[in-house]
């Protein structure tokens, strides 16, 4: 199964999942895909967050007008939209959220040792075919210190077996742990 980035699973208090809405720089040129970590910049606009940044959250969608007054809706951002005008970009904020996301396969693969411990993000290629966002966890660097993502467990799905092989991703459980709307995160 091919990387999906981080999909909202469930509320911690049991609550509703929301989006709360940002905004884009129409010449920031960079895809930004549902399941995409972002980030707030200085400008107060959004960005793709890399590994290290202080997450505002995962990207859900946006919809914008373009230069002939077209509405478009889309899933993602193509990147430098010239002349577009009213950027409404979906984001999940709540640092209460839980997703569901891959491990990377690359070469440590989650195993039960790494339930309860923090890791970042790796870039994965997101698909313009589907809007869904090629990101997932980087399960090499799961330790206890402090990173962008918390492993609460491995899902409970068919062949979700941990990894024993390159290739093999395992779909976990993970909770925003830099959260931008976290006690302990500096500001932007």
């Amino acid at each position: 199964m091919a990387a999906y980035g981080f999909q909202p699973l469930r509320h911690l208090s049991g609550g509703e999942i929301r989006t709360s809405e940002y905004t884009i720089a129409i010449d920031y040129s960079t895809e930004i895909f549902s399941g995409d970590p972002v980030k707030i910049v200085a400008a107060g606009t959004l960005e793709v967050a890399a590994a290290g940044n202080v997450i505002l959250g995962v990207f859900q969608g946006v919809s914008y007008v373009k230069s002939d007054g077209e509405v478009v809706f889309s899933k993602y951002w193509p990147g430098a939209v010239s002349g577009a005008t009213d950027v409404v970009a979906l984001v999940i904020d709540d640092p209460m959220v839980t997703y569901k996301v891959h491990d990377d396969a690359v070469s440590d693969f989650l195993t039960a040792a790494d339930l309860g411990t923090s890791g970042d993000h790796v870039a994965g290629s997101g698909s313009t075919a589907t809007g869904l966002s090629g990101y997932m966890l980087d399960t090499s660097g799961c330790s206890a210190a402090q990173a962008g993502w918390k492993v609460v467990r491995k899902l409970a799905l068919p062949d979700n077996d941990y990894g024993s092989a390159a290739g093999s991703q395992v779909q976990m459980e993970v909770t925003l742990n830099e959260s931008f709307f976290g006690q302990f995160t500096a500001g932007i």
